[in-house]
């Protein structure tokens, strides 16, 4: 026996005739069925029968021929088809055109003798169709149809498939079509923008003197989307003649073709007629044209007159709507940069102005929009002082420390104060602003008081530091829990007394703080073990938790009692903590306790029992687990039963 007798081959599920046969039934699934199958097979005896059921009252047996149709396809299934595009069922020729538009190429000449039918409506069809074939002779039939269909709806659609084809050869053609009537323009015009020859960019030019109002536009919009240079000169001879709309569209088209960045490279006098021309577009409604305007005037340079327009146009932005056209104004206004436009910009009566005006100082290169800044700040509104500092903290420089300590020391306002301290703190380093800094450690605003800390901690200033840290024995906590927090961030080692004592302290979050500044600023050692053991038995369960936390990273011997002790902790939480460490380091000393607790468990801590048995695994482990597939929960019941899988797969590996 050849190798090839031994490949089992599929028999079909159908014969051909039971194909036939089942495509004449009455049941719909029975018909979809054989329809699949035929496609399946490329059963081209079954076209006749599924191109009589596109007319099927049924949409799955529509649906079905459909695809069969497009996958057996062939000259006789276009040669069927084609009589369809007569029905008077408008459904039944959508289906009959969508079909031919994939599988016209099969037999092009049957398609392309329907361009000289004497229905105009099937010439029509014909031309669409013809557009999704790539032919020599399809072209040739399509551009007789342009020059010489009496119907002007073919003629449109020639010209459009002309488009979609995208042969040169055509542009002779199309260029004749723009004498015809408007609606055949459009679609030529548009054709030979999709066909992007250089010979398509002169006919679009030499129309522009010849053709309606309505035509230049649609030309223009053209030639922006071809974006050939050679256009420009010609739309910058007639912006001055153009007016309204038409000018708008130029005004885009030549942004489009150049780019904002070359638009520097037109002659003094005609970008400055250009940018006079975009000024007076920004009165424009339309958001895209806004937008494209905006990118050419970002290379206006300093420009007084176009700041003043950008700013106008902010008044009329909806700040919650139109996001994007207001970051493009900011942005816009950041790259034509500073000029007193924009300093008048902050004291004006419109609030969105405002804002933009500080957005765009805050954001420029260079002193000058921080130096406006700061020379308005004071007559600012709270919300704007507020941005207007957040945003000066990040630009600034060492020269500007004298502001921002004088709005440390006199400010009232609690975003104001955190900025500043940031600014001079984490940014500067200014240690002569310590002492300020460190008055700010008692406030009672949480912000202000982490601001301060922040600040102080990152001046890496050593009698700093040790001011903080004698607030340890302070009456305020939080104050206490400030210092420990410190200690451990700074050196643990060497405040390891203190942090030892603050393990007594009456309050539990200073106790929590320092149980993590040992636990993660000490190195392993004895006296960490201790301290660790000490935390188990603390009355507050997030200390308890959080030295859990410390325990599942650190896990050595000394600490697993104390851990497995934990199993019998009053709260829950502590209880499944504690599990998951244990079955993280598969601890197997604390099989025999945890299956102990099974019966007198919550239901979440049974689930975390029976995940903690299928981590550490054995023969006990794995009896335990089996009792409780019988359990009556279901949820315990298949808990049980997938770690009692994961058991077996374990061992299952580890014999490979």
């Amino acid at each position: 026996m050849t190798e090839d007798q031994n490949v089992p081959v599929d028999e079909p599920l159908m014969t051909e005739q039971e194909i036939l046969q089942a495509l004449a039934s009455d049941d719909s699934l029975v018909v979809r069925q054989a329809a699949f199958e035929a496609a399946n097979q490329g059963l081209k005896s079954a076209l006749p029968l599924l191109v009589k059921l596109f007319e099927s009252s049924s949409m799955g047996i529509q649906e079905a021929v459909e695809v069969a149709v497009r996958k057996i396809r062939g000259e006789e299934a276009v040669r069927l088809i084609i009589p369809i595009l007569r029905s008077e069922d408008a459904t039944v020729r959508n289906i009959s055109m969508d079909i031919l538009r994939e599988i016209a190429e099969d037999d092009v000449q049957s398609m392309i003798d329907l361009v000289y039918d004497e229905d105009p409506d099937i010439r029509i069809f014909a031309a669409d169709i013809l557009g999704s074939i790539h032919n020599a002779g399809v072209v040739q039939a399509l551009c007789e149809a342009l020059l010489h269909d009496p119907e002007v709806n073919v003629r449109y659609q020639a010209a459009i498939s002309l488009g979609e084809i995208k042969d040169p050869k055509s542009v002779d053609v199309l260029k004749q079509a723009i004498s015809d009537e408007e609606w055949v323009q459009y679609a030529a015009i548009g054709a030979l923008a999709k066909i992007r020859d250089t010979q398509s960019v002169d006919i679009l030019l030499q129309a522009l003197d010849t053709v309606s109002p309505l035509v230049v536009s649609i030309i223009i919009e053209a030639l922006g989307d071809i974006g050939s240079v050679k256009s420009v000169p010609r739309l910058l001879e007639y912006l001055s003649k153009w007016e309204g709309p038409i000018r708008i569209k130029a005004l885009k088209a030549v942004i489009q073709i150049l780019g904002p960045n070359a638009l520097n490279l037109l002659g003094a006098q005609q970008l400055y007629s250009f940018q006079e021309y975009m000024i007076e577009a920004l009165q424009e409604k339309d958001e895209e044209i806004l937008m494209i305007v905006l990118s050419g005037l970002s290379t206006a340079g300093m420009n007084p007159a176009a700041t003043k327009a950008i700013l106008e146009l902010g008044k009329r932005v909806d700040p919650d709507v139109q996001i994007e056209l207001l970051q493009k104004i900011i942005d816009t206004l950041k790259d034509i940069g500073y000029n007193e436009e924009l300093e008048l910009a902050l004291s004006s009566d419109n609030e969105l102005v405002r804002k933009i005006a500080i957005e765009t100082c805050g954001n420029l290169e260079g002193k000058a929009g921080r130096f406006v800044l700061k020379r308005h700040f004071e007559k600012m509104t709270r919300e704007n002082k507020i941005r207007a500092i957040e945003l000066l903290s990040q630009s600034s420089e060492e020269h500007d420390i004298p502001f921002f300590v004088h709005h440390l020391e006199n400010s009232q306002e609690p975003q104001v104060i955190c900025a500043a301290l940031r600014f001079l703190g984490v940014k500067q380093k200014y240690v002569e602003a310590a002492p300020v800094m460190l008055s700010f450690l008692e406030s009672e605003d949480q912000n202000i008081h982490d601001a301060a800390l922040e600040a102080c901690l990152a001046l890496e200033d050593e009698d700093t530091i040790l001011k903080i840290t004698a607030y340890k024995n302070h009456a305020r906590a939080d104050l206490r829990k400030m210092a420990v927090y410190t200690m451990g961030y700074i050196n643990a080692e060497f405040f390891f007394e203190d942090l030892a004592t603050a393990m007594d302290d009456s309050d539990p979050s200073v106790r929590k703080t320092a149980i993590e500044a040992i636990g993660y600023g000490l190195p392993e050692s004895e006296a960490k073990n201790k301290m660790l053991i000490f935390a188990m038995q603390d009355q507050d369960k997030d200390v308890r938790l959080s030295t859990i936390g410390i325990m599942s990273e650190q896990m050595n011997e000394e600490l697993i009692p104390a851990l497995v002790s934990a199993l019998s902790d009053p709260d829950d939480w502590v209880k499944m903590r504690t599990l998951e460490v244990l079955g993280l380091y598969r601890i197997e000393s604390a099989v025999s306790l945890i299956i102990e607790m099974i019966p007198s468990s919550e239901q979440l801590v049974k689930l975390k029992i029976i995940e903690t048995l299928a981590l550490i695994g054995g023969d006990q482990a794995f009896q335990a687990l089996l009792g409780l597939v019988s359990s009556e929960d279901n949820e315990i019941q298949q808990a049980a039963q997938i770690a009692m899988e994961s058991i077996t797969h374990e061992l299952e590996v580890g014999n490979e």
